[in-house]
């Protein structure tokens, strides 16, 4: 971003210190990254203007003019005549008598070539003739790109007077790295950097009448215009036109043509030159259509839309794209007529035949243009603001402003249509933000006084005041970016000047951040299930839809990747048992007899949200323990589910959670609590449960279902079970330290004969119940199953063998005090 600092000064109120030493370098250090300064005084400090008195063809050339001019006698170094005119040899095909052009006198460095090879002039002769130095171009002033006349200035112009004094070019141009203002759009233009420049010396800034307060743009009703906009969603929040007649095409003012150069801007042609200066003023592109280009009928009628399928668009720079879907189009009846937002077309350019025009003021989507210029590779002006995220509350000043310039540049033009605004949605109103004073003192590292931060916000117009210990701020249209209280804070701190903040360290604390509860409770998991044998997997966090619909699990509840990475994993899991289960096959293929697994990750469901309307994330661990058939024979005996349930009663004794606390409820397949009804088709009728902690679901446990377990190939011997970490988190209890006993355990096995309708989980809460007694300070003990036995002969009761192991802190138990201890459990038993 090339920016004018007399340009700047123009438009501050406050004189700004453009020629103080210092001015560079606070720029770089509170607005932007500098890369490169020009001092356009010393470029231009040699030129004059100069009246042509006399023109004479050269003797001896079919085009060279000998030319005498007047300099008012400012250059001391030529040879005149005896009249004081200086004579020099042009070769332009505009030169005439009595014009005022510009002289570049011997001895000066021809401004286009400073960069390249500096060409310096001198007075030589020309087939006889001595000239003196020559009369510039605009090309050789790098004010335009006409080379084949020469620059012909105001007749009001006085001769002698320096082209730095005539288009004010005491001037630096400072170019600043774009990526600087990345949120930033006002800063793409003259004035808002002008506004910056004033806040970072404390000045004052009030923008201009015609930017705060617009014009009113008074329409008639010669041409019809009409605007419809068909996107939705904010892709083009304004879209506003009107149609100018009388249009008289030529070179803008060679001032105008100055500034736009002088910036980066290549001059055109009045109407084009006039919308990229009130761009390069305020930072909003605007764009001008050929009036009779786009009229189908008797109506100009302007449409904002997608592309349709394989549209193409000749841009004005001659490239042909095909538009693809995130295009804006802005279109007539008849097709596209511009790439809104990046370039126009060819077909609706504006030319020397024009005369009239419709001129947009409007504001796009800045997602939408930057993946426009990625797509077809057009990095223009338009594209470079654009992308930055104008604001549309400052479209009717800068079309107003704009008009205003055109009528000055063509005095006959005038507004023959009626001002079309045409917004896709209700445009939203600037809201105030809050800052806590003590925030601002934390983030800062000092106390800033009241006055001062209001001075500091007001200089560059933002509305402050202070109520209570709150800063309250309401920031301009034009300023999108100032939505959060650390947006101010970075405000303050940058015009205040990061250099006048105190270095000093931050203070911190020596002491090991706490970990998170859930992290701490992974951590233990991890731990405990790997020391008993288990081990951990981490699984794609996305399944396929075979793999769901052999868990008998619902697609509907499954989030679907609309970008899936291949087609077996477009479905967000709802449970992270069936990955685990999909792994049990291949494991046992590998050669592994026995092995358990286990898994902690997240799962969603789409019918499960939080009070944000965002999906719950579930934290689940899952595991899953399998054993081949040979390796049955040989080491287990019963079912597969106490298996499971032993990893589960370990593991959360592991963690210290009251195990007598559990309970377990046969599974009943329609559960009430809907996080846990994607998994109740993994599992197996009469072979699984709901596990539950004092009455609250924690998980599930059980042998699966034969139809899962024949399509993922899983052992007969295979039982697992998920919980929900979350609530395990406020069950563990806090660690406490108890001296190992030095006394003996005493161990004793109990069987106890049962109904076989009654369920292992009633026996022993009973069994505990019983129990109770025990556990006192001195005496306590723990409780296991090691066998479950139905005989032969009497199918109707069933034999549970507990063992229960008793301890004293404070001596040695002999078998009789067991004995009584056990009475009352043999007695209700």
């Amino acid at each position: 971003m090339k920016v004018s600092l007399s340009w700047m000064q123009s438009l501050a109120q406050s004189t700004l210190p453009i020629n103080e030493p210092d001015l560079i370098q606070k720029v770089g250090l509170q607005l932007g990254a500098i890369e490169t300064v020009s001092d356009l005084a010393a470029i231009y400090q040699a030129a004059l203007l100069v009246r042509v008195v006399s023109v004479k063809p050269l003797e001896g050339s079919d085009h060279l003019k000998v030319c005498l001019i007047d300099d008012n006698h400012q250059n001391s170094q030529v040879d005149r005549d005896s009249n004081g005119l200086v004579e020099v040899v042009c070769g332009a095909n505009n030169v005439i008598t009595d014009i005022i052009v510009v002289w570049l006198p011997p001895g000066t460095i021809v401004p286009a070539t400073i960069t390249k090879e500096p060409l310096t002039l001198t007075a030589r002769k020309i087939m006889g003739v001595v000239s003196n130095g020559m009369l510039a171009s605009a090309k050789e002033l790098v004010i335009g790109d006409d080379h084949l006349g020469i620059v012909v200035l105001d007749p009001t112009s006085q001769p002698g007077q320096t082209l730095i004094d005539h288009l004010n070019l005491d001037d630096k141009i400072i170019d600043i790295e774009n990526k600087m203002f990345t949120h930033r759009p006002d800063l793409f233009g003259q004035l808002g950097v002008a506004r910056e420049l004033c806040g970072i010396y404390g000045l004052p800034f009030k923008s201009p009448d015609w930017y705060l307060t617009p014009a009113a743009l008074e329409g008639s009703s010669q041409v019809k215009l009409s605007v419809t906009n068909q996107l939705i969603n904010g892709a083009c929040p304004r879209f506003m036109a009107l149609a100018i007649g009388n249009i008289k095409l030529g070179p803008s003012p060679i001032w105008l043509q100055s500034y736009l150069s002088r910036t980066g801007i290549r001059p055109i042609n009045n109407i084009v030159d006039a919308t990229n200066y009130a761009m390069m003023v305020t930072g909003q592109p605007l764009h001008a259509y050929d009036l009779a280009k786009i009229t189908d009928t008797d109506e100009a009628e302007i449409i904002i839309r997608r592309p349709n399928a394989e549209e193409q668009l000749v841009l004005l720079d001659d490239s042909r794209i095909t538009l693809v879907e995130d295009d804006i189009v802005v279109a007539n009846k008849r097709g596209a007529i511009g790439l809104g937002g990046v370039m126009g077309g060819r077909e609706s350019e504006v030319d020397n035949n024009t005369a009239s025009i419709v001129l947009e003021c409007a504001t796009f989507d800045m997602y939408s243009i930057r993946r426009s210029s990625m797509a077809h590779g057009v990095f223009s002006e338009a594209v470079t603001r654009f992308t930055k995220g104008q604001s549309p509350w400052q479209c009717p000043a800068v079309l107003a402003y704009t008009v205003a310039l055109i009528k000055q540049l063509c005095p006959e033009a005038q507004i023959i249509s009626e001002l079309v605004d045409s917004q896709s949605d209700q445009l939203a109103p600037i809201k105030e933000v809050k800052v806590e004073l003590s925030l601002i003192a934390i983030y800062l590292g000092l106390e800033i006084d009241s006055s001062s931060l209001i001075n500091i916000l007001t200089n560059v117009e933002l509305e402050a005041r202070i109520e209570d210990s709150l800063l309250i701020v309401k920031p301009p249209f034009w300023r999108m970016d100032i939505v959060a209280a650390e947006d101010i804070i970075e405000e303050i701190a940058r015009l205040y000047g990061f250099s006048n903040l105190p270095l000093a360290l931050p203070k911190r604390s020596l002491l090991s951040p706490e970990k998170p509860a859930l992290f701490q409770l992974r951590s233990a998991i991890r731990n405990s299930l790997t020391a008993a044998g288990a081990n951990e997997l981490l699984t794609y966090t996305f399944v396929d839809e075979k793999l769901m619909q052999d868990a008998n699990q619902s697609l509907d509840l499954a989030f679907k990747l609309s970008n899936a990475l291949s087609p077996d994993l477009k479905y967000y899991r709802t449970s992270l048992s069936p990955s685990l289960l999909k792994k049990v096959h291949p494991n046992h293929k590998t050669g592994f007899d026995r092995f358990c697994l286990f898994e902690m990750g997240k799962a969603h469901q789409t019918n499960l949200y939080d009070n944000d309307g965002l999906p719950i994330e579930n934290e689940r661990l899952a595991l899953v323990f399998s054993a081949a058939p040979k390796a049955v024979k040989s080491h287990y005996q019963g079912s597969a589910y106490y298996q499971a349930r032993h990893y589960l009663d370990y593991l959360l004794k592991q963690l210290r959670i009251d195990i007598n606390r559990l309970s377990f409820e046969l599974l009943n397949h329609q559960l009430e609590d809907s996080q846990w009804q994607p998994m109740v088709d993994l599992f197996y009728d009469g072979r699984s449960a709901v596990i539950k902690y004092q009455g609250t679901t924690i998980g599930l446990i059980g042998e699966y279902h034969q139809t899962l377990a024949k399509a993922l190939k899983l052992p007969e011997f295979c039982a697992g079970f998920e919980l929900d970490l979350r609530p395990l988190v406020g069950l563990m209890l806090k660690t406490d330290y108890h001296v190992l006993s030095k006394y003996p355990k005493v161990i004793q096995d109990i069987t106890i004969k049962s109904s076989q309708q009654v369920l292992y989980q009633q026996v022993r809460s009973d069994l505990i119940a019983q129990l109770a007694d025990l556990d006192s300070k001195d005496i306590f003990y723990e409780l296991y199953l090691i066998d479950s036995y139905q005989s032969a002969t009497d199918n109707q009761h069933t034999n549970w063998t507990f063992r229960i192991e008793i301890n004293s802190f404070d001596r040695t138990l002999t078998d009789q005090e067991i004995a009584n201890m056990l009475s009352k459990v043999k007695a209700d038993n």
